[in-house]
């Protein structure tokens, strides 16, 4: 298996209040199944209320039970989870979706699976976090 890939995901905010969860726990839980995150994997997080990418977490379990259910909207789903731990919390413009466009974001269905097949992408975000 690759590992120390460098991954974008999407984080839906009428879904889940992820950032409320990291501030608060330090960490998220992400559903195995769809993405194929590795132990040590990076994953930057785009924000959809912000339309942003905001955070950079490191992949430090799989096969976990979620902890993070107080944070959801919805019902929480009860499925095993990776816990995604919080590296770094970016606040300027140059994560924007905008500034992400020029280099290769596509926005839309793009973002329903993580991915980390967009190297001009995650090298773009990895310079500026």
């Amino acid at each position: 298996m690759n590992k120390n890939r460098t991954w974008l995901a999407f984080a839906n905010r009428k879904r889940c209040r992820h950032a409320d969860a990291i501030h608060a726990l330090g960490f998220i839980s992400w559903r195995m199944g769809r993405a194929r995150f590795a132990v040590d994997d990076v994953v930057y997080l785009f924000m959809s209320d912000e339309r942003c990418v905001r955070f950079k977490l490191v992949v430090t379990a799989e096969n976990c039970k979620r902890e993070d259910q107080a944070f959801w909207v919805e019902k929480a789903p009860d499925d095993i989870t990776y816990k995604l731990e919080l590296l770094e919390e970016y606040d300027g413009t140059m994560l924007s979706e905008q500034e992400l466009c020029k280099h290769g974001f596509k926005g839309g269905r793009s973002l329903e699976i993580p991915s980390c097949n967009n190297k001009p992408l995650t090298e773009y975000i990895t310079s500026i976090l």
